[in-house]
């Protein structure tokens, strides 16, 4: 059967060849824009983990640290009570967000301290 110089099974190759090809570029800006928001995710985690790391360094001195404060009453398995550390944030908002540290405080060797950052990620 010929229409217009065309076989029906050529119009119906070359729809599924072009379905083909067009499902391919939409894999594509999927996979693209599902990697641009896990990136905007890691780097908002580096940036808060850094706005609430950086207020122990004022903690960091030889007069306090054998004394009482916040790198030395703690248990690493619970989070750190900052009740000794006051100026260490203990949530920070962002538009209509607030993000909540949790400190883990560890030994590390000697006189080394380890500090991880657990932060409550408000879903959206």
């Amino acid at each position: 059967m010929k229409n217009n110089g065309f076989t029906l099974v050529e119009v119906v190759v070359s729809i599924v060849i072009l379905a083909l090809v067009v499902t391919g570029l939409v894999n594509i800006f999927l996979s693209s824009k599902r990697l641009a928001l896990r990136t905007r995710s890691r780097m908002t985690g580096a940036e808060l983990g850094k706005r609430f790391l950086d207020p122990l360094q004022s903690y960091i001195r030889q007069d306090t640290w054998a004394g009482s404060n916040c790198f030395n009453t703690n248990n690493p398995s619970s989070p750190a009570n900052m009740a000794a550390c006051p100026n260490v944030p203990t949530s920070y908002p962002i538009g209509s967000s607030v993000y909540t540290p949790q400190y883990f405080i560890s030994d590390a060797g000697t006189d080394v301290k380890k500090v991880k950052v657990k932060i409550t990620w408000p879903s959206e």
